[in-house]
């Protein structure tokens, strides 16, 4: 029987890859390749399984339920060239959504970035059209760096959430701006020379109680921002307001937006003009850009369908806390049961919820989870005889 290593078509590509011969990855990969196809490079990051061939590229995610996403090549890449403290990232759009590869050798990002690159290099007048529509590169709303240097990433992880606002911060200006790391004071997730943030990656509003943690252990430096994946209350909003603390918006899509006006004086401070950009560099913008926009929409849309399943909760545990309230001799069995019920269904669908926020979900998977915490959660508003 034929395995990784056996096989001609693999045999170079095995050694080192952290492939295991005998896993049903290995078994798919070998049933999918052709009489001639062989394998230039097999990889492992947290998440995914992937082997690159001269046409394509195949990414096996799972363990017990594989299953597999095939890229032609080009790959269509939407983000390259991030790094974290551990490892490199890309960011590959799929039919299904970005997929984001982290903690990559810089053997592996490299020859996946080259993969990316096999395209011609004088764009179409189409795409050359587009590329000046978008301004070399695309930036979040708000960023004033000079072009290119702030490139969104999917935010899916607190880890990717302390990134982008660094990638944010060095766009404003802050070109020493890094992650703190573990064991740092309270309230600065992000340090620079003359800034300091706190990035808070919740799906709840962010109240006063950080954004005045953030005041009070940061007094000494000039620019104070806090940026947030799930809003702000008002009193968190008019703290920052009177005590200059910039608020942004940070979206799963890593779009960045400014919310008060701290903030949009801090985005719209001047910046260097950047180069002319190249045939090549436009090309590469034209892709990024409908790449980032179809990404921010689809994260929009993800967005709002949680919102709505958040405020159905809403109500239903406000109904629960009005039926609690009332005299004991209103309970009965079938009251208990339906409140017991209705508690349970409730916190099966924040789980949900939370779990499609998880690093190695797909935006199908993502899409999946919701509409089945919106089911629980109509479920749940169902045993309290609650209209949806």
């Amino acid at each position: 029987m034929s395995n990784l290593r056996s096989d001609p078509r693999t045999s170079d590509a095995v050694r080192g890859s952290g492939w295991t011969s005998g896993s049903p990855q290995a078994e798919q990969l070998l049933s999918r390749l052709g009489a001639g196809e062989r394998v230039e490079l097999l990889f492992v990051t947290p998440g995914y399984q992937g082997a690159l061939t001269a046409r394509r590229l195949l990414l096996w995610r799972g363990i017990f339920r594989v299953r597999c996403t095939e890229l032609r090549r080009p790959l269509p890449l939407s983000g390259s060239g991030s790094r974290s403290a551990f490892g490199e990232i890309l960011v590959l759009d799929a039919p299904e959504g970005a997929m984001e590869l982290k903690l990559l050798t810089r053997r592996v990002a490299s020859a996946l970035a080259a993969a990316g690159r096999s395209v011609a290099a004088i764009p179409t007048a189409h795409h050359a059209a587009a590329a000046g529509r978008v301004s070399g590169t695309p930036r979040a709303e708000g960023s004033t760096g000079a072009a290119g240097s702030y490139h969104p990433r999917v935010i899916r992880t607190w880890q990717d959430a302390e990134l982008a606002a660094v990638d944010h911060m060095r766009g404003l200006g802050f070109a020493d701006a890094r992650v703190t790391g573990a064991g740092a004071d309270g309230g600065i997730d992000v340090f620079a020379r003359d800034a300091v943030a706190q990035v808070k990656h919740h799906s709840q509003p962010i109240g006063v109680g950080p954004v005045r943690e953030l005041r009070g252990v940061a007094d000494a430096h000039q620019h104070l921002l806090f940026y947030a994946s799930g809003g702000y209350t008002a009193a968190a909003r008019q703290f920052a307001d009177e005590r200059k603390v910039a608020l942004y918006s940070l979206a799963e899509s890593g779009r960045v937006t400014p919310l008060n006006e701290t903030a949009t004086r801090l985005s719209a401070r001047s910046a260097p003009a950047p180069a002319p950009a190249s045939g090549w560099t436009q090309a590469s913008a034209w892709g990024r850009g409908a790449a980032a926009e179809r990404a921010s929409r689809r994260a929009a849309e993800l967005d709002a369908q949680r919102q709505t399943v958040l405020r159905l909760i809403a109500r239903v545990r406000a109904h629960t806390s009005e039926v609690h309230a009332l005299p004991s001799n209103r309970y009965t069995k079938d009251r208990i049961k339906a409140l017991k019920a209705a508690h349970k269904l409730t916190e099966r669908a924040e789980s949900l919820l939370a779990t499609s926020r998880a690093d190695f979900q797909t935006h199908g998977g993502r899409k999946q989870l919701i509409a089945l915490a919106d089911e629980k959660a109509r479920e749940a508003a169902l045993k309290l005889a609650l209209r949806v």
